[in-house]
C-alpha cells in the first residue's frame, strides 16, 4: 500500500500551468506519461478511461534536502482565506501566471500535511519535495493546532506564522503560546476598526486589533504588518479625490498603536497594483511612496519598535547619500544591542575588531557573534562625528527580543544590501564567458546601488571592457509595479530589443540577476519560462548572476 499525501480519489499531480514548476523528476514522469498517452488509450473493462493525473508510490524516494523550516509542513494549511483584502495581490494576478492560487478542500490539505509531517526531519534537514504551497490563512484550517502540536514533537525550530489576525482570540493566542517558539506576522493594516473593515472586508475587525495586548501578555514575538492604501469603502480613492494625508494619518495612528504593545518589528509595505488589478492609474506612486517614507522617518523618532519600509531600497534611494551603509534604523526593545546603548542613526564601523564597510558584512558578522555562544561582544559605531565603543552582553535580553528568531542581536538595518563579493562574481562570470561588451539588466530600485558599486570598483578598469546598465519595464504585470523580482522573460527580451533599436552596440553577454528566475531547478520565471528563453529569442548569450550569494 503506497503512501498518499492527498485525499483518496484525488490525484496527487495534475497537469496544467503549475506542472513544469515541480521537481525535475516529476516533470520527467509527466513528459513520459504524456508521450505514452499520445499514442495509446488506457482502458478499463473495454472502455476508454480519461487520465487527468497520477500518484507517486514510494514517497521515501521523493524526500529531498530542505531548510528544515516547519513551514514546509504547516504552510499547506493556507489554501483558503477568511478575509477579502482590497489590495490582495491575487486580484492583480495575470491569467498566465504560473503561481496560481490553489483553493483545495480542507480534508485534502489536512491529509497532505499529515503525510509531509511523516517525512519531515528538522535534524537531518530533509522533507518531501516542495510544491508551490499556499498563501491563505493557515490559522483558519480546522486541523492547524493538531498539526502544529505534532510538529512541535519533531522540532524546536520557531513556527513563523503569517496571519490576518481575524482568529487571534484569547483562546487561540493561549494555544499558540503553548507551542513556543512561535513568531507571528500579523497583517494589522489599520488600528481603526472602520478602516480595517473597509480594507479587509473583515466583519470582526476588532479581534485583530484587540489581539495585540493578548500577544504581548503571552510574550509571543510578532511583526505588525501595514499596507497603507487609499480607499473609500470598498472602492479605491484616487489621490486627486482625497489628500494623501488621510492615508498617512491612519498609518501614523496604526504605527503608534502597534508600538504601544511591544512588537518585535513594524513592517510598512509600499502599495502597488498590476494592470490586471486596474487599467486606470489609481494613485501616483512617487507621491504616495514618498509620503509614506517621510511619515515613517518622523515616527522612528517616537516609536520604540523598529519600523522598516519594504521595499527598503526605495527609502534608501530617496533619502540616503550613499547606498549599502550599515546604518541602524531601529533596535528591538530589550535586545543586547538596545541594552548596550546603541541608537537609531548609529553607523556600525566594526564588530569584534573586524572593520565593516557594508550592510551585508555587518549582518554576517553580527550573525556569527549571535551564534558563537559567547557572553560578550564589542561593537564600534559612529554617532555623528563621535566614535563610540559598545560592549554587548549577549545573554542580557528580554521580550520581545528572542534569539531564536533574531539573527543580528536586535539591530535592524535598511534591509537588502549588495555584498562586496557581488562584483567579484560578476567579474568571474565575464571572464568565463570571455565577453567584453556586457549589458547588465537591473531594476529601478537596484540600479543606483549597483552603479555606485561599479563606479567605485577597480575590477573593471580594463579599457576594452564595457558594462552598460539597462532597466526593463514590468510590462507583464504593468500598473505601478517596478520590482525586479517580478520581471519575466518577455520583459527582459523587450528591454534588450529597445536597447538595440536605440542604436547601441550589440552586447556579447547579457547578465541578469537570478532572483526573477527562482522557480524550480530549471530557473523559471513567474510564467514558467526558463531564463534561456531570453537567449533563444535574442540570439545573444545570457548568464544569471546568483542573487543568493551576492545579495543579503
Amino acid at each position: 500500500m503506497s503512501d498518499r499525501p492527498f485525499q483518496q480519489g484525488q490525484p496527487f499531480y495534475r497537469s496544467g500551468r503549475n506542472a513544469a514548476l515541480f521537481e525535475p523528476r516529476i516533470e520527467l514522469v509527466r513528459k513520459q506519461l504524456l508521450s505514452l498517452l499520445s499514442v495509446v488509450d488506457l482502458e478499463r473493462d473495454g472502455e476508454v478511461v480519461t487520465v487527468d493525473g497520477f500518484r507517486l508510490k514510494n514517497l521515501r524516494d521523493w524526500v529531498v534536502p530542505s531548510s528544515g523550516d516547519p513551514l514546509e509542513v504547516f504552510g499547506y494549511a493556507g489554501s483558503r482565506c477568511n478575509v477579502d483584502c482590497v489590495f490582495c495581490y491575487h486580484k492583480g494576478d495575470p491569467p498566465t501566471l504560473a503561481l496560481g492560487h490553489d483553493c483545495r478542500p480542507t480534508v485534502q490539505t489536512g491529509q497532505e500535511m499529515e503525510t509531509r509531517l511523516k517525512y519531515y526531519s528538522s535534524m537531518s534537514r530533509s522533507a518531501l519535495f516542495p510544491s508551490l504551497g499556499n498563501t491563505g490563512e493557515v490559522l483558519a484550517h480546522q486541523d492547524i493546532l493538531d498539526i502544529l502540536a505534532a510538529l512541535r514533537q519533531k522540532t524546536e525550530r520557531p513556527f513563523r506564522i503569517t496571519t490576518n489576525g481575524r482568529l487571534l482570540t484569547a483562546s487561540m493566542v493561549r494555544a499558540l503560546s503553548e507551542l513556543k517558539p512561535v513568531y507571528l506576522y500579523l497583517s494589522l493594516h489599520s488600528a481603526s476598526a472602520v478602516r480595517r473593515k473597509e480594507l479587509l472586508n473583515d466583519g470582526k475587525a476588532r479581534v485583530a486589533i484587540d489581539a495585540l495586548p493578548l500577544i504581548r501578555e503571552a510574550q509571543i514575538p510578532y511583526a505588525a504588518v501595514i499596507v497603507p492604501w487609499p480607499t473609500r469603502g470598498r472602492g479605491v480613492l484616487r489621490l486627486k479625490d482625497a489628500p494623501t494625508s488621510t492615508m498617512v494619518d491612519d498609518l501614523g495612528e496604526t504605527i503608534l498603536y502597534a508600538d504601544a504593545y511591544d512588537p518585535h518589528l513594524i513592517e510598512v509595505h509600499l502599495p502597488g497594483y498590476s494592470r490586471y488589478f486596474s487599467n486606470e492609474k489609481l494613485f501616483d506612486r512617487e507621491e504616495t511612496w514618498s509620503a509614506i517614507v517621510d511619515c515613517v522617518g518622523r515616527l522612528r523618532e517616537q516609536a520604540r519598535a523598529p519600523i522598516v519600509v519594504m521595499p527598503s531600497m526605495y527609502e534608501e534611494n530617496l533619502h540616503e547619500k550613499r547606498a549599502n551603509l550599515p546604518k541602524i534604523i531601529g533596535l528591538i526593545k530589550n535586545s543586547p544591542a538596545a541594552n548596550a546603548g546603541l541608537a537609531h542613526g548609529d553607523l556600525i564601523m566594526a564588530v569584534e575588531g573586524s572593520v565593516v564597510s557594508s550592510r551585508p558584512q555587518a549582518r554576517d558578522l553580527l550573525s556569527l557573534v549571535a551564534r558563537s555562544g559567547r557572553e560578550k561582544a564589542t561593537l564600534e559605531a559612529r554617532r555623528g562625528a563621535e566614535a563610540l565603543t559598545f560592549e554587548l552582553a549577549l545573554n542580557h535580553h528580554g521580550y520581545p527580543y528572542d534569539p531564536a528568531v533574531t539573527a543580528h542581536l536586535g539591530i535592524i538595518m535598511m534591509g537588502t544590501g549588495l555584498r562586496p563579493s557581488a562584483l567579484e562574481s560578476l567579474k568571474q562570470l565575464i571572464e568565463e564567458r570571455k565577453a567584453r561588451r556586457i549589458l547588465f539588466l537591473t531594476s529601478t530600485l537596484m540600479k543606483p546601488g549597483f552603479q555606485q558599486a561599479l563606479r567605485e570598483s577597480l575590477l573593471f578598469a580594463a579599457p576594452d571592457l564595457s558594462i552598460e546598465l539597462a532597466v526593463p519595464r514590468n510590462n507583464f504585470f504593468g500598473g505601478n509595479i517596478i520590482m525586479g523580482d517580478l520581471l519575466v522573460v518577455e520583459d527582459f527580451v523587450a528591454c534588450v530589443e529597445e536597447y538595440l533599436a536605440a542604436g547601441n552596440p550589440r552586447p556579447e553577454l547579457v547578465v541578469i540577476p537570478s532572483s526573477p528566475f527562482n522557480l524550480g531547478r530549471f530557473k523559471r520565471d513567474l510564467t514558467g519560462r526558463v531564463y534561456l528563453d531570453v537567449e533563444r529569442q535574442l540570439g545573444i548569450p545570457v548568464a544569471l548572476l546568483d542573487c543568493e550569494t551576492i545579495f543579503d
